[in-house]
């Protein structure tokens, strides 16, 4: 059995990073030589991604042949651990799908879609083997716009639990030990070193499966748009270290943010502020709209991990019910 079938993280590939694409020399164009301090690469030609005053920006570009994407690659491998982003998507119409991913050479992904065709929505999906199940993708409403706002997305990929974040708060967890497929007789859980990369890209190219196209649409014959660009401003890598025991993972993992909020601290806060409003009335639905939450979404999501990723939204708890702080530590625990 490898280390990997175990579920234990092996030696790491991965390089912890933080990056605002605010120094040219991390990304290197189609074609173009790279360095040492290349992070990024531009994986397709004719190239339509570059370094802009708002970040690493990939844009799809209607030509005489059709609608060119583009794609981005990081250069090392990652296996475990937290990708943290700030993105704009570039979906503003249906048939424009804009991505995130972590995949392996054996054709397992872990994703993050933003969909035109629901464009106020973020979709988190994963699959093994090549086997792609788009219906199974959890999609989830975001209350600020997520094409004309940079929004923080998490991926936390640990040996035993994959969980997907937006702005803090969890919106998928899938659970390694519940991915057992007894006729296989193995874990359908991604588990191998994987290359991240953004994109955008159009769902109806002839070369998307029927199934792609039925989940994103096709751009409108109509739209008079010629170009679709999505823009990712910054990049934080952690990578899982593997001190202790898997079963102690969610407590080891560099999967959780450095800083938190004491409960004196967070006690002082109004939680109206920070995404628990009453307009939330779908499970699925997570506020984005407060600037000044980053700190308490932080510790919600570290809470989160910590009891084994509860989704606190998915409750329904509205600001009202949330009088005191008294109240959310009794929830979480």
């Amino acid at each position: 059995m490898s280390s990997a079938d175990s579920g234990v993280c092996p030696a790491s590939q991965c390089t912890s990073l933080v990056n605002n694409f605010s120094d040219n020399s991390t990304f290197a164009s189609y074609g173009a030589s790279q360095t040492a301090d290349t992070q990024f690469v531009s994986e397709l030609s004719p190239d339509y991604a570059s370094i802009t005053s708002d970040g690493l920006t990939l844009s799809l570009v209607k030509s005489d042949t059709g609608y060119q994407g583009s794609t981005v690659y990081f250069t090392d491998w990652v296996q475990y651990g937290t990708i943290t982003v700030q993105i704009r998507s570039g979906s503003t119409t249906s048939g424009v799908v804009s991505s995130l991913q972590l995949q392996d050479e054996s054709g397992a992904s872990i994703d993050m879609d933003w969909v035109g065709s629901s464009p106020n929505s973020v979709q988190a999906n994963y699959y093994v083997e090549n086997q792609l199940e788009l219906s199974q993708a959890t999609a989830s409403s975001l209350t600020n716009d997520p094409t004309s706002s940079f929004i923080t997305y998490k991926i936390v990929w640990l040996p035993d639990s994959l969980t997907w974040y937006a702005n803090g708060f969890a919106i998928r967890t899938v659970n390694r030990e519940d991915t057992w497929a007894e006729g296989e007789q193995k874990y359908k859980y991604p588990s191998n070193a994987s290359r991240l990369s953004f994109s955008i890209w159009n769902a109806a190219d002839s070369s998307n499966s029927a199934m792609t196209q039925q989940w994103a649409g096709s751009i409108p014959s109509t739209s008079t748009e010629t170009q679709f660009s999505m823009t990712v401003e910054r990049v934080q890598i952690d990578c899982y270290s593997n001190t202790t025991d898997s079963a102690d993972s969610s407590q080891s993992a560099t999967a959780s943010d450095s800083s938190s909020m004491s409960a004196e601290s967070a006690s002082e806060v109004d939680l109206s502020n920070f995404g628990l409003s009453s307009q939330n009335s779908s499970p699925s639905s997570i506020s984005t709209s407060s600037s000044g939450g980053n700190d308490l979404s932080r510790w919600l999501a570290e809470q989160n991990m910590s009891s084994g990723a509860r989704q606190v939204h998915a409750l329904g708890i509205t600001a009202s019910a949330l009088s005191s702080f008294g109240v959310l530590i009794a929830l979480l625990v």
